[in-house]
C-alpha cells in the first residue's frame, strides 16, 4: 500500500505542478486571484454534490464535518496566499517557494503528531531543501509575491499534517472532502472586493479553472485523504517537494521561462533527495512483510 500510496500521490503533484503556468497565463491579466479561487473551488464542489447525489448519498450531512471544516481553512488560507503571490511572481519561483512546506512540515510534524521521523527521511529532506534553496534563486533578493507565497507554504504545511492527524482517527475520510471544497469557496468569495483584481469570466478562466477544479483539486484532495495516511506527513512531503521539478517543466513548455544553471543544479539535488526519501519509504513497507512474514513462521 505505500508503494501505491507514493504513486498516487506523486500523480497528484504532477497535476499540481501543470497548475502553475496554467494560472499563471491567465492572471497575467490582472485577473483577480480571489475571484479565480472561488470559481474554481466553486466548480469542484458542485461536481462533488452531483457525483454524491448520483450515488445516492446525504451530501449536506457531511458540510459540517468539524475536522474538514479546518483543513478548508488551512487550504483556503494556502491557495489565498499563492495565487495572489503568483500575481507578483514567476510560475516557476512560486512553485519553488510553495514547496518549501517540506521544510515547516519537517520541523512541525514531530510536534503535532509526536512522530519522530526516521534517519534517512531526515537526511531526505535535507537534501531536497538545498536544492529548494538554489531553485529559489535567492540571489534575486525578495519580492512581496515571494512573501506572500512563503504564507501560503506554512499554511499548507499545515494542511498536510492535519490530513494525516485526522484521517488516521476516522473510518470515513472523503466526509472531509466537501467541507474543504466549500470553505474555499467562501473565504475567497468574501475577500473578492478586497483583493485587487479583474473579474473576467471568458473561455481561459473558464477552461483553466474547470481543469484545475477536477484534477488538481477534486481528484488532489480525495487522493490525499485517501493515500496519505499510509506514508505520514513527512513521507508524503519527501513526494510532494516533487511539484517545482514538474511546474519548472511545464512553465518551459507552456511559458517560455527557461532554468539557470544554479536552478538546474537546485533541481538535480531536490529529484535525488525524493528518490531517496521514496526508496526509504518502500523500504520500510518491505522490512515490515518480511517481519511479519518471520512472526507467522515462527
Amino acid at each position: 500500500m505505500k508503494a501505491k500510496a507514493t504513486f498516487m500521490l506523486l500523480l497528484v503533484v504532477l497535476f499540481w505542478g501543470l497548475t502553475f503556468p496554467m494560472q499563471k497565463a491567465i492572471l497575467v491579466d490582472g485577473l483577480s486571484p480571489v475571484f479565480y479561487n472561488s470559481l474554481r473551488f466553486a466548480i469542484a464542489s458542485i461536481l462533488v454534490i452531483i457525483y454524491e447525489k448520483l450515488q445516492g448519498r446525504k451530501v449536506f450531512r457531511s458540510i459540517f464535518n468539524v475536522q474538514g471544516l479546518v483543513l478548508g481553512l488551512f487550504l483556503s488560507g494556502g491557495y489565498l496566499f499563492q495565487t495572489w503571490g503568483l500575481v507578483h511572481t514567476t510560475a516557476s519561483k512560486s512553485a519553488f517557494i510553495t514547496a518549501l512546506y517540506v521544510g515547516f512540515v519537517a520541523v512541525l510534524s514531530p510536534l503535532i503528531e509526536k512522530k519522530l521521523p526516521s534517519p534517512i527521511k531526515v537526511i531526505s529532506l535535507l537534501i531536497s531543501i538545498t536544492g529548494l534553496y538554489f531553485l529559489t534563486s535567492p540571489e534575486s533578493g525578495i519580492q512581496f509575491g515571494d512573501l506572500l507565497t512563503l504564507i501560503c507554504s506554512l499554511l499548507f504545511s499545515l494542511h498536510v499534517i492535519y490530513i494525516s492527524v485526522y484521517t488516521s482517527e476516522s473510518d470515513n475520510e472523503f466526509e472531509m472532502l466537501l467541507p474543504q471544497l466549500l470553505v474555499v469557496t467562501l473565504v475567497n468569495g468574501i475577500l473578492i472586493p478586497f483583493v485587487p483584481g479583474k473579474i473576467i469570466l471568458n473561455g481561459g478562466t473558464i477552461f483553466t479553472a474547470s481543469f484545475t477544479a477536477i484534477f488538481a483539486t477534486i481528484f488532489a484532495v480525495a487522493i490525499q485523504l485517501r493515500y496519505q495516511k499510509h506514508i505520514g506527513s513527512i513521507g508524503a512531503s519527501l513526494v510532494y517537494v516533487g511539484e517545482p521539478a514538474f511546474a519548472l517543466l511545464f512553465a518551459m513548455i507552456f511559458l517560455g521561462e527557461i532554468a539557470s544553471a544554479r536552478e538546474a543544479l537546485g533541481l538535480v539535488l531536490m529529484v535525488f533527495g525524493i528518490i531517496t526519501g521514496s526508496l526509504s519509504i518502500v523500504g520500510v513497507k518491505r522490512k515490515e512483510i518480511v517481519e511479519s512474514g518471520c512472526d507467522r513462521d515462527g
